[in-house]
């Protein structure tokens, strides 16, 4: 694609077609990017199927536990997907070609360097992984298989991330879908094919991840060469300018503003199953149920995010203050109707999807008792995502972070409490408390955003 190619094409999402069709714009960003979100979890149920079929829950519990620590690891780096759509839409609004290669390399650069990081050291990850989690001892030889062959993997986990960022940024939702299809369907296959094939058990899982993961690195690479052309970002890659540490000061600030944001959040979560297993197995078992219909109602909200993220990340940096409201409203308006339609979801049919996820009474009766609080969620928490894309719009990672920080030292606050008060029903409570919070301390911190949309 040469230059002239690129600028239309950069130039669409805030073409006058968009203007004209706004709500056209934001489902063509964010029904593609609810799809790319919700392909992941499938994955894990081809591994849970794969794997549950052989003799030992030994097996099963290993791929858990290795799941859990990639996860944790991997999702800390999240910022290299957050930071990098900001300053990508920014410099889309301002039709600079320039930046936004220069922004691609410095994001790759970063991944890579987190990436070789990790694999240096592994064995400390692992040491003090298998310390915190404490599995029992039949499950501590396979996890570790497991990860020594799935670590390879986390520098194309963290390059997917950047590329993601690069295309969320430029409204490319549709290339986001491919990459995770190809990364997804290929996981699973393989997976399938190693385990019930070949018979390699855990090996064959990790194997699995390790080649669908650095498969769709490349493909990704493979989209911002087709997007951008061989010729820009080999321009990019040799110029100076690229490389001078002064110009990752502002990526590195605003990644590790979103770094600990993100830090404060997994531990907020990681509460949920501490306090719960204090509680009981069964509370426990029910707050896991809980959890995924929390996963589910955010893959959804966040389709929203991704499309302020990208149309007013777009207006920010064009510095136009009206287009940058007018996004936003019209983003919220979806994300308000869509959690609306969860809420319903969960109020017709809540206890029904109950009933396909687990056949133990005790576990459904406990989940029932929580229904009103899962009908209450999606409505309590879209502002916290609507807002994280804004956030992430203005590439104001310092906001995200202390808004975070309120938010995360009022749930501590009430936590404790309302557990003890109300048990299993007032944990979830105070999970609804921490949400709203998110969302209230980041619209009262929204003036001082938009503030500097005007100097």
């Amino acid at each position: 694609m040469g230059f002239a190619n690129l600028h239309s094409f950069i130039a669409m999402p805030t073409s006058h077609s968009s203007d004209r069709n706004p709500h056209r714009t934001i489902i063509a960003i964010a029904f593609p990017a609810i799809l790319a979100n919700s392909s992941a979890p499938l994955v894990g149920l081809v591994d849970t199927w794969a794997i549950g079929h052989l003799p030992d829950p030994g097996y099963l519990a290993a791929i858990g536990l290795g799941s859990v620590i990639f996860n944790f690891v991997l999702w800390a780096f999240g910022f290299l997907r957050m930071g990098t759509t900001g300053i990508i839409a920014q410099a889309r609004g301002k039709d600079d070609i320039e930046l936004m290669v220069t922004g691609i390399w410095r994001s790759i650069a970063l991944a890579m360097l987190l990436g070789l990081a990790l694999l240096v050291l592994q064995d400390l990850i692992l040491l003090l992984a298998l310390k915190a989690l404490t599995p029992p001892d039949a499950v501590v030889g396979l996890a570790s298989q497991y990860f020594k062959i799935r670590i390879w993997a986390t520098p194309a986990a963290l390059l997917i991330y950047a590329v993601s960022g690069v295309l969320f940024g430029l409204a490319r939702t549709r290339a986001v879908l491919v990459q995770q299809l190809v990364l997804n369907i290929t996981n699973a296959v393989l997976n399938v094919v190693f385990v019930v094939g070949l018979g390699l058990g855990v090996a064959g899982v990790a194997w699995g991840t390790l080649i669908a993961q650095w498969l769709a690195a490349v493909l990704g690479v493979w989209l911002l060469v087709r997007i951008f052309g061989l010729q820009a970002l080999l321009a990019g890659l040799r110029n100076r300018q690229t490389w001078l540490l002064s110009g990752f000061r502002r990526l590195v600030a605003i990644n590790g503003f979103i770094f600990i944001r993100t830090i404060l959040l997994m531990t907020a979560l990681s509460l949920i199953m501490r306090i719960a297993g204090t509680l009981g197995e069964v509370e426990m078992a029910a707050s896991h149920v809980v959890m995924q219909y929390m996963l589910l109602i955010s893959l959804g909200l966040d389709g929203f995010a991704h499309a302020t993220e990208a149309q007013a990340g777009a207006a920010w940096g064009n510095g136009q203050a009206n287009d940058f409201r007018r996004w936003l409203k019209l983003t919220s308006i979806w994300a308000v109707a869509a959690s609306l339609v969860y809420a319903s979801g969960f109020y017709f049919g809540g206890n029904g999807i109950t009933a396909l996820l687990t056949d133990l009474p005790e576990v459904r009766a406990a989940v029932e008792s929580l229904m009103p609080l899962v009908i209450m969620l999606p409505v309590v928490a879209v502002a916290c995502y609507q807002f994280d894309g804004v956030y992430i719009a203005a590439t104001a990672g310092a906001a995200m972070m202390a808004t975070m920080g309120i938010a995360f030292i009022i749930y501590l606050l009430v936590l404790k409490p309302m557990t003890s008060n109300w048990g299993l029903e007032g944990l979830w409570a105070a999970v609804l408390v921490f949400m709203a919070m998110r969302g209230i301390a980041q619209a009262i911190w929204y003036p001082r955003l938009e503030a500097r949309l005007h100097h």
